[in-house]
């Protein structure tokens, strides 16, 4: 996606563009940060859910969604930093990190939603999103009767995303971009698990 198109959606959205996350560096890969959603009591995960008949969805789902980032510390502390996964057709990366400052005025759940940046349409969001260091996760989708948040406060010890990771690089499962940032992620979580 052009960057000069995608800045002016996620203004929409009450978000600014900063720039991509270079695909080198050892983060979690956007796929495998989904599975927070599958992310238990073992990973320390949390979360909550707003009913999709609630008369009130948009001003709720929106009030999880930045209750739920704010205890997890997804904003860095200075701008409200943080990253979202995006399509972007550019150089073969196809779902990666870009990084985002949220602004005064949002509406991730509504207008994100709508813009199929951040959902199916409006009120029907599926996102994932890192903080700025790549430790906390934050996951939305949509299931049968409720918008569903889950949170994994530290990816890098979360047994749920390590099997997972461990599985893709071992089993050549995933497309090439996945595997090459899971199997960098993994080194350097690995190397920190040995470092203590």
């Amino acid at each position: 996606m052009d960057e000069f198109v995608l800045a002016g959606l996620l203004a929409e959205v009450g978000l600014r563009f900063v720039g991509w996350i270079d695909p080198a560096t050892p983060l979690i890969p956007p796929r495998l940060a989904t599975f927070a959603g599958s992310s238990s009591s073992e990973d320390d995960a949390y979360g909550d859910a707003v009913a999709l008949d609630d008369p009130e969805l948009r001003a709720k789902a929106n009030a999880t969604w930045y209750q739920l980032a704010s205890r997890a510390r997804l904003f860095d502390s200075v701008d409200k930093r943080f990253l979202t996964a995006i399509k972007s057709d550019d150089e073969g990366r196809g779902l990666w990190w870009a990084v985002v400052e949220l602004r005064d005025v949002w509406d991730i759940v509504g207008a994100g939603a709508a813009s199929q940046l951040f959902g199916y349409r409006e009120n029907r969001p599926a996102f994932v999103m890192i903080s700025v260091d790549g430790n906390v996760v934050l996951r939305c989708d949509v299931g049968e009767v409720s918008i569903d948040f889950s949170v994994v406060p530290d990816a890098r010890r979360a047994p749920t995303l390590l099997r997972r990771a461990r599985r893709i690089v071992e089993t050549a499962s995933g497309d090439d971009g996945t595997r090459s940032a899971a199997e960098r992620w993994l080194g350097v979580v690995e190397q920190e698990a040995s470092a203590t």
